[in-house]
């Protein structure tokens, strides 16, 4: 097969090389090409998930359902040593989605005994293979995750801070940014350490965010092999990641993240007010990527106003010739930045409307 079909699980399509259709809230389809295909899972920093379309099937009820499962080929996927778990998301022909995954789950298991086997095991927790059902008017899809566990662990647990941002919305930022792996990068409210650690992963492992969350998966394995990538290990001895924080128990955290995702090599950590203070490294012709705080979880909206205001004015007076990327969850702080916009894309943060904001510094 040289195509394939597939979902991700994301908040916005993709821009892509594939064919990229927003489906409902949060599912986009691509296909394409395996060897590009690959290369784009690895890769995509934005997705939570991402599964292989199996089959589509005509079904007028449980018993149906149980009818076409029975026919597919499960004992090519999987075998008697492996685990699943079933995933239903179903109505109107699937009314009861408990009794779909029942059925579904029997049709799985009497196909094996059909051809002599040992069903495999079901798991809830750490399963070998995810299977997704979902259904809607008179059709079900059936689709295998490539991941069981979200990819924006990044293969490694992080421990969040106060206010964190996520690993997808990060990703998200510095590919906003232009941030090409070359030039420096600085987040001088860098909390828990996500963006840093992000562009870290990125610069480790080639761009592959998601090699160590793929890795291991079996799934994946049987699509695309074992991926043979192996750490970037002619990174320049010169350090390119700089990341500072006011508070020491927060930047401890940073670097406690850092080195669970073991990039701790690759970023300088320090601490620093960025409003007022003058410690920060020298960053030139770099991007300066980052999260401030705006008001909410953290700090009130007066103090995030004073800090707008703060920050802006040393930018202007200390970084000019950079790249300034920022997520803000209260557009209406932007204009204390007093920063001409080179570009903005509206976006939604939890229940806020947030925005991605690009400027060049000095300009």
């Amino acid at each position: 097969m040289s195509r394939w079909s597939f979902w991700a699980v994301a908040r916005r399509s993709n821009r892509s090389r594939f064919k990229d259709h927003l489906r409902k809230q949060r599912w986009n389809f691509f296909q394409g090409p395996a060897k590009a295909l690959k290369e784009f899972i690895l890769s995509t920093g934005i997705a939570s998930g991402i599964s292989i379309s199996l089959k589509y099937w005509r079904v007028e009820n449980p018993e149906d359902l149980y009818d076409q499962a029975l026919q597919f080929p499960f004992e090519k996927i999987l075998n008697s040593e492996h685990s699943l778990r079933i995933d239903s998301t179903t109505k109107d022909s699937l009314k009861d989605s408990r009794y779909a995954t029942y059925k579904l789950k029997d049709a799985i298991f009497d196909r094996f005994r059909s051809k002599g086997k040992e069903p495999p095991k079901i798991s809830r927790e750490e399963p070998d293979f995810l299977f997704y059902l979902r259904s809607h008017s008179d059709h079900a899809k059936l689709s295998l995750g490539l991941n069981t566990r979200p990819l924006q662990q990044r293969g490694h647990g992080r421990i969040g801070g106060e206010a964190p941002i996520r690993e997808i919305l990060a990703s998200a930022l510095i590919r906003y940014s232009g941030w090409d792996a070359k030039s420096q990068l600085y987040d001088p409210f860098c909390g828990s350490g996500t963006v840093v650690v992000e562009a870290a992963l990125k610069l480790l492992y080639g761009g592959h965010t998601n090699y160590r969350s793929l890795a291991s998966s079996l799934p994946f394995q049987k699509l695309f092999r074992q991926p043979n990538f192996k750490e970037n290990l002619n990174l320049s001895s010169e350090i390119k990641i700089f990341a500072s924080d006011l508070d020491p128990k927060t930047l401890g955290l940073a670097r406690l993240n850092a080195k669970n995702a073991g990039v701790d090599h690759l970023i300088h950590f320090f601490e620093s007010d960025a409003k007022i203070s003058e410690n920060e490294e020298k960053i030139s012709e770099g991007f300066i990527v980052t999260n401030p705080p705006y008001g909410v979880r953290l700090g009130t909206k007066e103090e995030a106003k004073e800090t707008y205001l703060a920050w802006g004015k040393k930018l202007k007076d200390h970084f000019s010739g950079n790249v300034l990327a920022i997520v803000c969850g209260d557009t209406s702080l932007l204009g204390f930045l007093k920063l001409k916009k080179d570009k903005e894309q509206s976006l939604t943060i939890g229940k806020l409307k947030g925005k991605l904001v690009a400027y060049t510094l000095g300009r």
